[in-house]
């Protein structure tokens, strides 16, 4: 798993284990986070379920989801990475940050490690990532990671969304 954590400028990914479950419900919990993503808040059973998949998809797949730390303070900051995404159209990237962490470049910086790990260790050929049409500061970072805007279409959810895409 060492070649699976990550160290970029300001932050330290780690592949999320069953051993990040109580930081995570916390994380899960907090809906000024969670009521931006697909599922949103989850309580601890469902956010215990939700560690438990992103466990096992690194064994399974190679490829998985980090927790996000400030390399500064060893704060968790976020969780993101890769996960598979509907419809066979890649590999989708995530990524969730508490209110505190927003607005300092770190998605833009966990996306470009993101990418970079797709290809060149889970050697993937596509990268998708899914925002909301009013996320325009989502948008923008996508953009930036050289990201390519692919169709809207409307979620589960009832919410416009916008697909974007990498390929190697």
């Amino acid at each position: 798993m060492d070649r699976h954590i990550l160290l970029t400028e300001h932050l330290r990914l780690v592949p999320i284990t069953f051993a990040d479950a109580e930081r995570l419900a916390e994380f899960h919990a907090d809906a000024r986070v969670m009521n931006l993503l697909k599922h949103g808040v989850l309580d601890h059973a469902a956010s215990d379920r939700m560690v438990a998949d992103y466990a096992a998809e690194w064994p399974a797949l190679g490829f998985g989801s980090w927790t996000v730390s400030d390399r500064a303070t060893g704060a968790l900051v976020g969780l993101g990475g890769l996960r598979p995404y509907d419809g066979n159209v890649g590999a989708m990237m995530r990524a969730a940050f508490t209110p505190e962490a927003q607005g300092k470049g770190y998605g833009p910086e966990l996306g470009r490690a993101a990418i970079e790990f797709a290809y060149n260790v889970a050697k993937l050929e596509r990268v998708v990532a899914v925002t909301r049409t009013t996320n325009l500061p989502g948008q923008r970072s996508l953009e930036k990671l050289g990201m390519r805007r692919e169709r809207e279409y409307d979620g589960d959810n009832g919410k416009r969304l916008i697909l974007y895409a990498a390929a190697r």
